[in-house]
């Protein structure tokens, strides 16, 4: 299990967010801060923080931070009611986790959702997921009128590992999304907002990524790689330059130190031949 970051959550009272009933995601330096309405006068906050050690809260450090750190970067519609927030101290603190998809098959036990591949919690996916989970199963168990047989039922369930694909899915890109000092990362946080920004199927697909609703790794591939893309071509354009085709080269370099241990960690074989698996065709047990 990795532990990426914390979330530094609150609630704000009586703040409008500048689109009713949306998430609202800033890309702030270090990383994201997230706003998204939980009743018609109040809207919670979750402050991503980098790596696992926090300022304190009993010692004001945290309210230091959130003051002078990120209140800054929060848009002046509700920066108000953030400062306000941070000063009556009602700030809670969490640990995002996550851990790639790794089938630890088990007579009489299944994991699902988070319990099985955690995900990291700013995309909200993770409900979804388990959801998800649950229809896979439900279809895999549907023929079945005994479960007293763990073994075979267990050797027989191995597939859902299998057909459930995969739910790390922009795990790790959440990456993306942090400030870097890195020129070339920094424009591919760019180059992703842009292309989040561009409507169609670029906004529709990738968010369908993020929240989990879609489960093709392929879709996963070809939008990370448009991304790629799409930010190396306006490095380069209108004239590229040595300097332009370094930070370039770099662009691509670190979008596949992203893509391909993901990649890795789920299966190479369970995401793009899942047909070669020989779990997908097991028979349920016959009693």
């Amino acid at each position: 299990v990795e532990i990426p970051s914390c979330f530094v959550g609150m609630v704000l009272a009586n703040c409008q967010l500048p689109v009713p009933n949306h998430g609202h995601v800033v890309l702030a330096d270090p990383s994201p801060i997230l706003f998204y309405p939980i009743s018609s006068t109040e809207v919670r906050c979750l402050v991503d923080v980098p790596g696992q050690k926090l300022p304190s809260v009993a010692n004001g450090e945290m309210t230091k931070y959130l003051k002078t750190k990120v209140a800054p970067q929060v848009p002046i519609e509700f920066r108000d009611a953030f400062i306000s927030t941070v000063g009556k101290g009602n700030i809670r603190t969490m640990t995002n986790k996550s851990m790639p998809a790794v089938p630890k098959p088990t007579p009489g036990a299944l994991l699902l959702g988070d319990a099985f591949n955690m995900r990291h919690p700013l995309t909200g996916g993770g409900m979804t997921v388990a959801l998800s989970d649950i229809v896979v199963l439900r279809n895999l168990i549907k023929p079945l009128h005994n479960f007293h047989d763990a073994a075979s039922l267990n050797k027989y369930l191995e597939s859902f590992y299998v057909l459930r694909k995969v739910n790390v899915k922009f795990n790790h890109l959440v990456s993306m999304f942090s400030a870097s000092s890195d020129e070339a990362r920094e424009m591919m946080r760019q180059a992703s907002v842009d292309y989040l920004g561009r409507g169609g199927i670029y906004t529709s697909g990738a968010m369908a990524l993020l929240s989990g609703l879609n489960p093709r790794p392929s879709s996963l591939i070809f939008h990370f790689l448009a991304m790629a893309v799409f930010g190396v071509g306006r490095l380069l354009l209108p004239f590229p330059s040595p300097k332009r085709l370094w930070i370039g080269a770099k662009l691509i370099w670190g979008a596949s130190e992203i893509l391909f241990p993901i990649i890795k960690a789920e299966g190479v074989r369970q995401m793009f031949f899942p047909a070669t698996v020989p779990a997908l065709y097991r028979a349920p047990p016959v009693y």
